[in-house]
């Protein structure tokens, strides 16, 4: 996570003090980004807000995108036109997956079903983003 997206959230009072000083004068680590595509349409790394390994019960672990407002709104017209049809889903062309659409994807978050190990999967969203994943709590009570 970037040091001045938690100084504006800091300003905005939503991270209590310590928290936020530990964390903006931590290190911002960044990696080399892929190019996704969904759909056939490619997704910029400034357009994802978090990217993350996502385990499951049968221990396989998946992603889950995160996608900003603009991007979001890309995503459901994208997926609005594919009802019923299979979306595919790459980074640098290789496959992800191709998941049949049965309703638009609103509220700008994906899950890609799992079949990395956690390893593979948490580099693989650092490859979609560009950095680790955001925190799960930000400093909340």
């Amino acid at each position: 996570m970037r040091a001045g997206f938690l100084v504006a959230i800091a300003a905005l009072g939503a991270v209590p003090g310590p928290v936020h000083a530990a964390a903006a004068a931590s290190p911002v680590r960044s990696f080399a980004t892929g190019k996704l595509t969904i759909g056939g349409e490619t997704f910029a790394p400034a357009d994802i807000v978090d990217a993350r390994a996502l385990p499951d019960i049968n221990k396989k672990v998946g992603l889950m995108v995160s996608f900003n407002e603009a991007a979001a709104a890309r995503l459901q017209t994208i997926t609005a036109a594919l009802v019923g049809k299979p979306m595919l889903i790459a980074l640098d062309g290789r496959t992800l997956a191709a998941e049949l659409i049965r309703k638009p994807i609103g509220g700008g978050v994906i899950e890609i079903p799992g079949r990395w190990s956690l390893e593979e999967a948490e580099m693989l969203a650092r490859r979609i983003s560009g950095r680790d994943p955001l925190p799960d709590d930000l400093g909340g009570e």
